[in-house]
């Protein structure tokens, strides 16, 4: 799979956006890039589902580069050439849970 070169605006995995997942949500994307068989697509390059009410991958999806640079932040393999997005995106799984936490008992 193809993947994104840096993370979009609305990246999930960046520092600089406003957390807006639920903690449950947060916490298993905070997660996922720990096994290196998971993959996660950018939702600017997935459909939505209207049957499964959800974002599906297709063919053309690419790999999120927020989730990308978690994984090589916790010394998984990324895809060959890929250029981590260290100043944007959050340094471990706990820095992620956390900032969604405290933003979530703000509400």
């Amino acid at each position: 799979m193809s993947y994104m070169k840096t993370p979009c605006k609305h990246c999930p995995y960046r520092h600089d956006v406003t957390p807006y997942l639920t903690n449950e949500r947060a916490e298993e994307l905070a997660y996922l890039p720990q096994n290196r068989y998971n993959t996660f697509s950018c939702h600017k390059t997935t459909e939505y589902d209207e049957e499964e009410d959800d974002m599906m991958a297709t063919q053309d999806s690419l790999e999120c580069a927020g989730f990308l640079t978690l994984r090589a932040q916790t010394g998984e393999e990324v895809p060959e050439g890929f250029e981590p997005a260290w100043d944007l995106c959050y340094t471990d799984d706990l820095d992620m849970i956390q900032a969604y936490e405290q933003e979530n008992a703000k509400i």
